[in-house]
């Protein structure tokens, strides 16, 4: 069998077809990325030269790139089931110590309860919600791509390519799936809402809203996803998240600012704070490295902002210098002191602090100097 020319750029090096044909180089970047892929994917190795004369049909460039993807996503796959099994094992060996509570009168359950009613974002339609996390999301990729369709948006969250890197393993193959799961998720996405007409619209566009069940992809809304995917593959998935993650802390953060105000002795109470999570910790030191670490990272009242809310709780914002979080604590007005089992729990991960048994007086026993223990 010979080459079907003797011109090596009229057809396709690895199927000989001439129809679509096109110089496998382009003079880009991604000219010697190709060409990796092609070693490392069909173990065929071209050297620069060979590579200039080659030429690639639009079929095997497509292939070339569903075989990429597939390496890929199995690979993506495959690292959740390892990471899971080795979580598993890990924890298995995990030794993890309780955290005493911070007051002889003090409940974890109820100071627990207590630290969701003073949230600052509570009841604040739309903070946090689903609804605001698509949105960052979307608009995060939109910023890179464009105007996304919202029953794209849709398409690719019920299919299982949202907030994860298989957005960006998406091939022409994948999308004829996409659209077949739609077609066959007609009455599921029924179900999501209440006015049929609406939500058929969300999921299915304009074009297909009356009639799902044939339902495909225009060829723009092809080219957007394939974007989408392009992007992802060149950016990460993780830039996307920081960067609606990032969206959302501002959006809380106005909301937080407008719900809530500095009172005139946030300085003091500041202090009273910081100082108590210290003593805290003094009463557990050690002469350990990882303590005194520890214990100089601490939040000073600079990383204590304190606030009062309109119900008249007050609560304060720790910043951990370990991961970048705030962390809430509140003022119990039952017995006017600091509450900040959440800032203790949340700083287990960086120093664990070994649970110790408290004894303090219950009523019934005050008087008779006997001690009970929690």
């Amino acid at each position: 069998m010979n080459p079907p020319s003797d011109d090596p750029l009229q057809y396709c090096r690895f199927c000989f077809s001439q129809f679509r044909v096109e110089p496998l180089l382009s003079g880009a970047q991604k000219d010697q990325q190709l060409i990796n892929q092609i070693s490392s994917i069909i173990q065929i190795k071209l050297d620069p030269d060979q590579a200039s004369v080659t030429a690639i049909c639009s079929m095997c460039r497509t292939q070339l790139k569903e075989f990429q993807l597939f390496r890929e996503r199995c690979s993506h796959h495959d690292s959740i089931v390892r990471e899971k099994v080795e979580g598993i094992q890990s924890s298995n060996n995990d030794m993890w110590f309780a955290v005493e509570t911070l007051d002889d009168n003090d409940d974890s359950d109820e100071e627990s309860a207590a630290m969701g009613k003073s949230d600052p974002l509570r009841n604040v339609p739309g903070a946090g919600s689903e609804k605001q996390t698509r949105e960052n999301f979307w608009g995060a990729i939109s910023q890179d791509v464009g105007v996304i369709p919202e029953h794209i948006q849709r398409a690719l969250e019920l299919t299982g390519f949202y907030r994860n890197a298989s957005l960006g393993m998406i091939s022409p193959t994948t999308i004829k799936q996409i659209e077949q799961d739609m077609r066959e998720a007609i009455e599921f996405v029924i179900s999501q809402g209440s006015k049929r007409a609406e939500v058929l619209r969300q999921y299915y566009g304009a074009m297909y809203c009356k009639n799902p069940a044939k339902f495909k992809f225009l060829a723009g809304e092809v080219q957007t996803i394939l974007s989408i995917t392009a992007t992802v593959q060149e950016n990460g998935i993780t830039e996307y998240l920081n960067k609606s993650c990032a969206s959302q802390r501002l959006q809380s953060s106005r909301t937080y600012q407008l719900i809530s105000a500095k009172p005139d002795n946030a300085d003091v109470l500041a202090e009273e704070l910081v100082t108590k999570i210290q003593n805290y910790y003094k009463q557990r030191a050690t002469d350990s490295k990882e303590f005194t670490e520890f214990f100089n990272r601490l939040p000073g009242v600079d990383k204590c902002e304190v606030r009062q809310k309109e119900d008249g709780t007050v609560i304060a914002l720790l910043h951990c210098s370990y991961c970048n979080k705030n962390l809430q604590a509140f003022v119990d007005s039952r017995w006017n002191v600091w509450r900040f089992f959440n800032f203790v729990k949340h700083c287990q991960q960086h120093y664990r602090v070994e649970h110790k048994t408290i004894k303090r007086k219950r009523p019934e026993d005050v008087g008779n100097g006997e001690d009970a223990t929690d």
